[in-house]
């Protein structure tokens, strides 16, 4: 007797823990990000998150198997959250052009939409958290003209086309070279080397055998960033050749302590995941969040450079997690 009120008491407890665990989520907001590796996507998620907590929601953060270039699962991972009714979704659109249909469904389920990292082609959502994407290229853009005294040739190894956010970055590149430094000369076309550092490694080989006399590489990712920065090691071409990027990772890290890599533009991707869950709950409860300029809420980045890589706030970012 003795030990089936025990097994029901125990049976009580579970339930009522069970019951107080769902009376303390508010509801469920999925953030589909482009990854599940590499350091930006990471401590987005961890700001993500982090926000989950802080204003009683779960937080549930995925990706698309194949990462960034799986277009068609992320729109269908969408479309299943659609289904279910979640208190959000966040989403960082692999296509932009693929995206918006399904951002569209979203609004008409009402279901909130937050974009994050990536826009869409349309008006679909509801807010929109990044940094200033085709501005910090443009940063990037004046450090590596000044170093090769404003000519030259220089080219461009991106990842894939399609996202906004790249061909901001690379807009950004292009568009201040050209306001500003008429003798820099652009060769070949924008190369996109599909996500894979191996093959942005090849490109690098190549661009260097056409071109013996180019002065800098600009890249948009961390992919693409690990093989150019690689290539120029192996062929003894860092510093020589001057390379300027986006998103960081420990390797990258290293390339710009030894020179190689000559700027790097680091988002506050914690920020960026926090802010996305933040926004998405003023969505939800019919708050605001500070510093929203429209459906526009920046989330920050800083350029470093060998010089500033050891900084406190350089260091915070490049690892947010000690």
């Amino acid at each position: 007797m003795k030990k089936i009120v025990s097994l029901v008491l125990a049976l009580v407890l579970v339930l009522s823990l069970a019951t107080m665990a769902m009376a303390e989520s508010k509801g469920t907001i999925y953030v589909i990000g482009k990854e599940n590796q590499y350091d930006h996507w990471l401590t987005l998620r961890a700001g993500a998150e982090q926000a989950g907590k802080d204003f009683g929601y779960e937080v549930v953060y995925e990706a698309a198997p194949l990462g960034e270039v799986d277009i068609e699962k992320q729109v269908s991972m969408v479309e299943a959250y659609i289904n279910v009714k979640p208190a959000a979704i966040c989403l960082a659109p692999n296509d932009s052009d693929a995206c918006a249909g399904v951002c569209l469904q979203a609004q008409e389920a009402g279901v909130p939409m937050i974009l994050f990292d990536t826009a869409i082609t349309t008006d679909d959502y509801d807010y929109f958290i990044a940094f200033d994407n085709h501005g910090a290229a443009e940063k990037l853009a004046a450090c590596i003209a000044e170093k090769i005294g404003g000519e030259g040739k220089v080219a461009i190894i991106s990842a894939v086309p399609g996202s906004s956010v790249l061909a901001a970055r690379e807009n950004g590149f292009i568009d201040y070279m050209k306001d500003n430094c008429p003798d820099i000369e652009f060769v070949d076309e924008i190369l996109y080397c599909q996500n894979d550092s191996a093959k942005a490694m090849s490109q690098t080989y190549d661009l260097l055998a056409a071109n013996p006399d180019l002065k800098a590489i600009f890249t948009v990712n961390t992919q693409s960033g690990e093989g150019v920065a690689a290539a120029l090691d192996e062929m003894g071409k860092g510093g020589e050749v001057l390379m300027a990027g986006f998103d960081p990772s420990a390797t990258i890290e290293q390339f710009v302590k030894d020179g190689i890599y000559t700027a790097l533009n680091v988002t506050k991707s914690y920020d960026m995941g926090y802010k996305t869950v933040e926004v998405a709950v003023a969505a939800i409860e019919g708050t605001t969040v500070e510093g929203m300029n429209g459906k526009f809420l920046d989330s920050g980045s800083i350029v470093v450079t060998q010089d500033n890589v050891e900084s406190e706030e350089a260091q915070s970012l490049l690892h947010p997690f000690g």
